[in-house]
């Protein structure tokens, strides 16, 4: 079995990465998240390099089949539609956090 990383700047994803030994899918988020992740950063004052940085996260990994590629888009696919614009503008109002 593979599995699914998704990657975060605080609570707002970025990447979804599936991997299975060396190989692995990556995928990056529509543009709308890097900008919500800029924009997030600075409001809250973490543009900075170092501050920007220590915000990064890798969620726990997640079992999926070993089709790399099918599930890169899938996860892809899931999060555009779990993270409409609505939801992205309240995470950057609450400074990225899902839970203020």
């Amino acid at each position: 079995m593979a599995d699914l990383i998704v990657v975060f700047w605080r609570d707002i994803p970025a990447q979804v990465i599936v991997k299975k030994g060396r190989q692995n899918a990556k995928r990056e988020l529509p543009l709308r998240f890097t900008e919500a992740i800029d924009m997030c950063a600075m409001r809250t004052g973490a543009g900075g390099t170092d501050d920007y940085l220590a915000e990064w996260r890798k969620a726990e990994p997640v079992p999926v089949s070993d089709d790399l590629e099918a599930e890169a888009e899938k996860a892809l696919r899931e999060l555009d539609a779990k993270y409409d614009r609505e939801r992205l503008v309240a995470l950057v109002k609450a400074g990225g956090k899902e839970n203020v």
